[in-house]
């Protein structure tokens, strides 16, 4: 029985796979951008759709995560570094919008939409999904409103916003860099995994995205090693990412889906209208290419969010360090403010 449930599993398995492949061939065949990541995506929620189950080893969910953290750490060069002296007032910037999303969509969901004042707190936080969810496992709520608001938003923006930036501001590619040779690719990875297993052991957040970008960032930034991953990998890595991003969704029960669509299209509107601003406001002001902005205030996942910034030649960099900025922020302050929501529901207060 035993060897009959494993066969099954990776029967699951290689379905969700071929499910995502599907999608990002589809979506190559279209030209549509970032067809690997967004592909993928829609690929595996059409399959949960169909009502088949969905499978997605953590082996493989974390081998996407550390060649995505591989293929943004390799592009940090010194070059890239000498940059970064305008990122201050834009994390600020990110800062505050973020701020003015989570008061805004709270009020929509408490006032709108009668939901209690935990449950639309925690669904309008944007990004930092499992901070979030252990938030909410501890001091209350409704789980399944949480889950389902935030993935409808992360699979939203996953699937529109790389075709609303390439209709909306003009997008140039990165330059063509060298591939990386196979004996400086293998210790990238090697330094990756190393980084990124430490990381998993000290309870860093997404270890193996943060632990593979900083391994191959310290050998690309001390000049070590040059060049990128093969642009197959680049593909591999969206492609994992993107069927990880989709299977969140094998949790939510269709009935609830159907209950939480005009919610979830008003938190979807409110926040990302307001992270539109302030991304815009943030390029009017630092003078950075608005696509970037856009990009890097998105209220998505922070792998989504950083594997879409690699697939539309964005600067990885500024992308990857505005979403683990306001990750590492939700994480570190959601264990306070929970104290704080539930003090305020003890004295009755807003």
């Amino acid at each position: 029985m035993s060897g009959l449930a494993e066969g099954r599993t990776w029967l699951r398995v290689l379905v969700t796979l071929a499910a995502a492949c599907g999608g990002g061939f589809v979506f190559m065949l279209l030209r549509l951008p970032a067809p690997w990541l967004s592909g993928a995506l829609i690929g595996v929620v059409v399959l949960l759709a169909a009502g088949v189950r969905t499978r997605l080893p953590d082996l493989l969910r974390d081998l996407g995560m550390l060649l995505a953290g591989a293929v943004t750490g390799s592009a940090i060069t010194p070059e890239m570094l000498r940059a970064a002296a305008r990122y201050p007032v834009s994390l600020l910037m990110l800062g505050l919008t973020s701020i003015v999303i989570v008061l805004a969509g709270r009020l929509v969901l408490e006032r709108v939409f009668g939901w209690d004042r935990r449950t639309a707190f925690f669904a309008t936080l944007p990004g930092a999904l499992s901070a979030v969810i252990a938030a909410v496992a501890s001091v209350g709520g409704d789980m399944a409103r949480v889950v389902a608001v935030q993935a409808f938003r992360m699979f939203v923006l996953v699937a529109v916003l790389p075709s609303t930036i390439f209709l909306a501001v003009a997008v140039k590619g990165r330059p063509p860099q060298a591939v990386i040779g196979g004996g400086d690719f293998a210790l990238v990875m090697a330094l990756a995994l190393a980084v990124a297993l430490l990381f998993g052991r000290l309870g860093i957040m997404a270890p193996f995205l943060i632990g593979g970008m900083i391994g191959a960032g310290l050998l690309h930034v001390t000049d070590i090693v040059h060049g990128t991953p093969p642009a197959m990998l680049a593909d591999l890595a969206m492609l994992l990412v993107g069927a990880f991003a989709g299977s969140r969704f094998a949790y939510v029960e269709a009935g609830l889906i159907r209950s939480l669509i005009l919610p979830g299209l008003a938190i979807f509107l409110v926040t990302t209208v307001i992270a539109a601003l302030g991304a815009l406001a943030t390029a009017w002001l630092v003078g950075i290419p608005p696509a970037e902005a856009l990009v890097a205030f998105a209220p998505g996942g922070l792998e989504a969010m950083v594997m879409l910034g690699i697939a539309l030649g964005l600067d990885p960099l500024y992308v990857a360090s505005h979403h683990v900025a306001r990750f590492v922020a939700i994480a570190a302050s959601v264990p306070f403010l929970t104290r704080w929501i539930a003090g305020a529901d003890g004295r009755g207060g807003a």
